[in-house]
């Protein structure tokens, strides 16, 4: 059954919503679903979201070697005082509330996170250091990569 009026179905390929006990037939012969809108554009922007934050991850990946990505990962936790402090969990999902977001290093700076892009690190120069901090984009980054969620 092709869904007409589903916006989550390609026009020329079957919705598999709509051949459950949420398709309709209407009046004119053609097929729909029963799906509220609100349901339907929040779907849409979970899948969208979903593919943009695999989008950024393959793109950092790509970007590094494995154990520069790892010892960035580390970096970033200790810049957030993952390491010091353990995630609390609350109904079966892992939660952090940094206590701080900055890391310094001498006016060469650091090598590794030197290689993130600047929309997940920003960089500050100082007369004697170059302090680095996570931006929001950084904190949700770092937040997949160690499997919890950073509020």
């Amino acid at each position: 059954m092709r869904c007409d009026y589903c916006p989550l179905c390609p026009r020329d390929d079957i919705c598999p919503e709509s051949e459950n006990n949420y398709g309709i037939e209407y009046k004119n012969g053609e097929y729909g679903c029963k799906h509220p809108r609100n349901w339907v554009d929040k779907r849409n922007e979970e899948h969208d979201e979903y593919y943009s934050n695999m989008g950024i991850d393959m793109g950092i990946e790509m970007s590094m070697t494995k154990s520069e990505l790892e010892r960035a990962i580390v970096i970033c936790k200790h810049m957030v005082g993952l390491d010091y402090q353990n995630p609390y969990i609350r109904h079966g999902k892992r939660f952090y509330k940094p206590y701080r977001n900055y890391y310094e290093s001498p006016l060469e700076g650091n090598r590794i996170l030197d290689l993130l892009p600047s929309y997940i690190v920003r960089r500050k120069m100082t007369k004697l250091s170059i302090w680095y901090e996570l931006t929001e984009e950084g904190l949700s980054w770092l937040g997949r990569q160690a499997k919890i969620i950073i509020k």
